[in-house]
């Protein structure tokens, strides 16, 4: 049995692609995008530049932030008000006008029904044409949790056209990539606005590299590019394996890690 499982894989190893590359995805004009975001500074970070890129296209766009992002308890008081300021900041860099701060708490964050009930109300009144979560195998719990939470909502009420995953603390198996080189420099003036996290970990650095490997997945014109980089979810049956799948590979990455 186990040469014939062995036999299998190597079989359909051959018939694998030599590089199946992400697609570019084409932005959509004059729609509505709704973005949740578990911390201040997660929407700038995973999408930022596309959003800047959707709303030159002349699309309402609202972020939804979930937690309060007081870290947790470890930042010091007053830390959610300048948050809170900061992202304003951030996305009005980015030419967004509207926003939603949910206040639930940072670092613990668990799905309850009024939380359910007030996302579907959100989802329900702004009826997005295109929804960005994000990713369930993210490294961060609360990324976690928001994304699957949400995610389950669209698969039953169908509440947006299409949805997209984010990566943040870990890389997507990414479906789509967006050349976002024409406002690199937005998406950095946006994410300096975030004094208070970038005062702990170089978040700048760290999305810039990410962005410029992304890049590499744009077709060559000879100078340096940048990309963000997401994967589609289908409201059927086959693409939720995928994303049970992605979760499953976040619990075994948890198990090993500190078991």
């Amino acid at each position: 049995m186990k040469k014939f499982i062995n036999n299998w894989r190597q079989a359909g190893i051959a018939q694998l692609r030599p590089c199946p590359l992400p697609k570019p995805l084409t932005l959509i004009n004059h729609g509505k995008v709704l973005v949740f975001a578990p911390h201040p500074d997660d929407e700038t970070l995973g999408c930022g530049a596309t959003l800047a890129l959707l709303r030159q296209n002349n699309c309402a766009v609202k972020i939804v932030f979930v937690t309060d992002g007081g870290g947790a308890g470890s930042l010091p008081e007053g830390s959610i008000a300048i948050r809170q300021q900061e992202a304003i900041a951030a996305l009005t860099t980015l030419g967004i006008q509207e926003w939603l701060f949910l206040n639930e708490p940072d670092g613990s964050f668990r799905n309850h029904p009024q939380f359910e009930q007030q996302v579907l109300e959100i989802m329900q009144q702004f009826q997005p044409d295109w929804l960005f979560l994000p990713s369930v195998l993210d490294y961060h719990r609360d990324h976690v949790a928001i994304g699957q939470s949400i995610f389950n909502l669209w698969q039953l009420h169908k509440t947006a056209k299409r949805l997209f995953f984010y990566e943040i603390w870990s890389p997507v198996p990414a479906t789509h990539v967006v050349d976002i080189s024409s406002v690199i420099s937005l998406k950095q003036q946006a994410i300096n606005h975030y004094q208070l996290p970038l005062a702990h970990c170089d978040y700048l650095s760290a999305s810039m590299g990410l962005s410029r490997y992304r890049g590499l997945y744009l077709p060559s014109q000879g100078h340096a590019q940048y990309a963000e980089a997401f994967i589609e979810a289908e409201n059927n049956k086959h693409l939720g394996g995928i994303i049970t799948s992605m979760l499953n590979m976040r619990f075994r990455l948890e198990k090993l890690l500190f078991d």
